[in-house]
């Protein structure tokens, strides 16, 4: 298909696809979270890419750990999280959050950054991956009551600690910097292990609702403007050009027109598993050459790559006439 890559998801609930002293086995690795499922999919997907000739960029969700319950005791017995609820320590239960029926680790919290941390530098130590890549769970969507929920308490305490005349954040921009202190302690150790891995992240395109104060708290703006945070950034971009309130291409610009430091690329994240599929916008499946016109506007337009979500879609008949279309052109330019 003329990739050079792959980005393969490695902990998609505070779990692992890999042998870890931080995080319990992946219940996508053997059925059933914390067991050994008898090999090592993460040393094989290094391998199997780099037989291949692709770089291999193992993607994680850094905060979420369950999706559908808030039930502690559906996680195994060697999870982080189901530790430090059940240890009779209640310094630590704020360490794990319970919002909107799912857990969460709590980003506030210097022992859940060390931990989440501990979590990549292990990867990049023990495992020849040519990246690290997180995606765009960050905090969740808190709402109108924002100021009052999730990690409130942590903020109180955070203001009642400020010395006099400390210039003291408000709560959306405190946790703008929660985030920004493990982005940026994770790209510090990542160059200290190997400064030939990069660290990518792939927040949602909708660069509007990032700057709101009310979810997600992407500080995208200094991740990537000053150094010390990324490598590139990827905006999910899983829109049409006639999409009603994020076209395409307007969004795409506003992206690129971002301040970036030296070095910071601006990837693409494209819709692949939307090709042929009946949406709101129309042209998905009245126009075959949506994604094959994304690229090509992406590459006028001083993109520095893309990444297709999802691999399964290059092989499915709905999408077929347009992942067609779209390859014809991938072998004239990486």
């Amino acid at each position: 298909m003329n990739m050079n890559a792959v980005v393969v998801q490695v902990r998609p609930f505070g779990d692992a696809m890999y042998d870890s002293d931080y995080f319990p086995w992946s219940v996508y690795a053997s059925g059933t979270q914390g067991k050994d499922p008898g090999y090592d999919p993460l040393e094989y997907m290094v391998k199997a890419a780099h037989a291949r000739g692709l770089q291999l960029h193992a993607w994680l969700n850094p905060y979420r750990i369950t999706n559908n319950t808030t039930d502690y005791t559906t996680l195994s017995a060697d999870n982080p999280a189901r530790i430090w609820l059940e240890d009779n320590d209640t310094s630590n239960d704020r360490n794990v959050l319970s919002y909107d029926g799912k857990l969460y680790y709590n980003p506030a919290v210097p022992e859940v950054r060390e931990l989440i941390l501990n979590g990549v530098t292990e990867i990049a130590e023990r495992y020849e991956v040519d990246g690290i890549h997180f995606d765009d769970y960050f905090y969740p969507s808190l709402g109108s009551n924002y100021k009052t929920n999730f990690d409130y308490l942590e903020y109180n305490s955070y203001q009642k600690k400020a010395a006099d005349g400390d210039e003291v954040m408000d709560i959306a921009d405190w946790r703008r910097n929660n985030v920004n202190i493990l982005i940026h302690d994770i790209y510090a150790a990542i160059k200290e292990i190997d400064d030939t891995v990069e660290f990518g992240i792939s927040p949602g395109g909708y660069i509007d609702y990032l700057s709101e104060d009310t979810r997600f708290y992407v500080d995208y703006e200094t991740w990537m403007s000053e150094p010390g945070y990324i490598d590139y950034i990827c905006p999910q971009i899983y829109w049409s050009f006639s999409h009603s309130k994020y076209p395409f291409d307007t969004t795409l610009n506003r992206w690129l027109s971002c301040e970036r430091a030296p070095g910071v690329k601006v990837y693409v994240g494209i819709a692949a598993y939307k090709a042929g599929m009946k949406t709101e916008e129309s042209d998905w499946y009245k126009d075959s050459d949506v994604l094959r016109n994304q690229v090509l506007y992406g590459r006028e337009n001083g993109v520095d790559g893309f990444l297709f979500f999802r691999y399964a879609y290059f092989y499915n008949s709905t999408t077929q006439e347009g992942i067609e279309r779209l390859l014809d052109i991938l072998g004239e330019e990486n």
